[in-house]
């Protein structure tokens, strides 16, 4: 008994150990499990079980790399709907950050497009919380040039509404803002400008905190209602 308590013991050691190195050394730890009969598959169990402390896919960050490719920045259009709407929003691929099924809206609903003047339009993500307890915040950020009451209209049914909202950047990649289980809520500040040369317009806002992904990316077509 005490030999089989040992053995345990010391299984539990080396389980730590390796868990120490997955969470600290990832890049490490996948170039040697590389070299080790089964050592590939162990370790994607051992990342996805549940056992790991960060509980999450490693990804070695020498995958990040230098693009040269051109990179325009800005939104060209964007795409809106009511969270309570989404009848199906699928989960992620493997790479935990893509979306290639379409979401699904409830009947008669759909997105439906949001116009902005151009070049006001932009996604955004930033990480906060303390260390630790860290999490990512989406933002998406629009400018409506004058003051109309059908802009007013949808600012007034807009308030306290909970919506997930799509992206195209200007390098043709669509962006969600907003998921199945938190949206981004809605926000505006509209100026008439003092001066006949000021800003006379609406500054119009999506954000949300508490998301454990960025902006997920959207391959498929969005559901436009009909």
């Amino acid at each position: 008994m005490k030999k089989l308590f040992s053995a345990l013991s010391m299984g539990v050691f080396l389980m730590a150990l390796v868990m120490v190195a997955v969470t600290h050394f990832p890049g490490q730890a996948h170039e040697l499990a590389a070299h080790v009969p089964h050592g590939p598959v162990f370790l994607t169990w051992l990342v996805g079980s549940g056992i790991s402390v960060m509980g999450c896919t490693i990804v070695p960050i020498e995958a990040i790399v230098l693009d040269e490719c051109p990179n325009p920045g800005g939104l060209t259009d964007l795409h809106v709907i009511r969270r309570r709407d989404i009848e199906t929003f699928p989960a992620p691929g493997a790479d935990g950050v893509t979306i290639s099924t379409a979401i699904v809206p409830k009947a008669d609903a759909g997105f439906v497009p949001w116009e902005f003047a151009q070049d006001t339009g932009e996604v955004n993500h930033s990480s906060g919380g303390d260390a630790g307890n860290k999490s990512i915040k989406h933002e998406v950020n629009t400018y409506v040039p004058r003051g109309s009451a059908e802009t007013d209209a949808v600012i007034q049914s807009a308030l306290n509404g909970d919506f997930v909202v799509i992206g195209r950047d200007s390098n043709g990649n669509l962006r969600i803002a907003g998921d199945k289980r938190r949206g981004v809520i809605f926000d505006h500040d509209y100026k008439s400008g003092k001066k006949g040369g000021d800003k006379n317009g609406t500054d119009f806002k999506f954000a949300g905190e508490g998301f454990t992904h960025v902006p997920y990316y959207y391959t498929a077509a969005i559901p436009l209602k009909s």
